[in-house]
């Protein structure tokens, strides 16, 4: 993968592309956590840990409360940049 490569006629190599910084993922989280998906998005709570280690998390948009489990791979810390 080290080698050159072409996109719609240009070639760079590996070396051409950017660094990127992503938020470390969780490794352990507990109800009242205040956490963010790795990708961005809204301040979620932690309201329970599922029998899998998912995180079930809880967040307000536009004044409607919505939830979701998620992998704690996904998750980082509120504010993490």
């Amino acid at each position: 993968m080290g080698g050159p490569m072409s996109f719609v006629g240009a070639v760079f190599s590996a070396a051409d592309l950017l660094p990127t910084y992503a938020p470390p993922s969780l490794r352990e989280v507990m109800p009242g956590n205040r956490v963010m998906l790795r990708s961005g998005g809204p301040e979620m709570i932690v309201c329970d840990v599922t029998a899998t280690g998912a995180a079930q998390c809880q967040w307000m948009v536009d004044g409607k409360l919505l939830n979701q489990a998620f992998p704690l791979e996904c998750l980082t810390c509120f504010g993490a940049k």
